[in-house]
């Protein structure tokens, strides 16, 4: 079966507006596919291959999803991607500018500043020195109460049996 010449060109049938969807769609029918099957060969979602037909690409995901979607359909469906895109561009008028993130800090992470970190070092070690200085208080004073006590029993040992004066 030998294609026509007009198959493989982006021309829209008398009386039909030319558009990006109408042009495809008229592929799409002309070549016996259903967008079930170009779905399955382009991987793009049947929802969005009905967008595209429909010329709602405001409801497609953004605008390199569009372009990406129209070079995948045109193949699938004999056309020229680019001729497709060219079609598309006029239609579509002049690029938008690119937006702004709505979100401005989200892919803008800050570092986190150091000091937090420090301070909660020193705290941890002074809690530590305290634990410490707490638990082995007890062992230096029982040292020394023994020393302390021995001390005083020599002298009242010499007072009793020594020279008083």
């Amino acid at each position: 079966m030998a294609a026509s010449a007009d198959d493989n060109e982006v021309v829209p049938p008398s009386g039909e507006p030319a558009t990006v969807g109408s042009l495809l769609r008229r592929l799409r029918e002309n070549r016996g596919l259903t967008q079930e099957a170009v779905s399955l060969e382009t991987r793009i979602p049947v929802v969005s291959i009905r967008k595209i037909e429909e010329n709602r690409f405001g409801d497609l995901p953004g605008e390199v999803f569009v372009r990406g979607f129209l070079r995948a359909y045109a193949r699938a469906v004999g056309a020229d991607p680019v001729r497709v895109l060219s079609v598309y561009d006029e239609q579509r008028g002049p690029a938008e500018p690119v937006k702004t993130s709505r979100w401005p800090g989200l892919f803008h992470i800050q570092r986190p500043r150091r000091f937090g970190l420090f301070v909660a070092i020193v705290v941890f070690l002074a809690l530590i020195g305290l634990l410490f200085a707490f638990v082995f208080r007890g062992y230096g004073a029982e040292d020394g109460d023994a020393g302390a006590s021995t001390a005083p029993a020599r002298t009242d040992a010499g007072d009793a049996g020594g020279d008083s004066p």
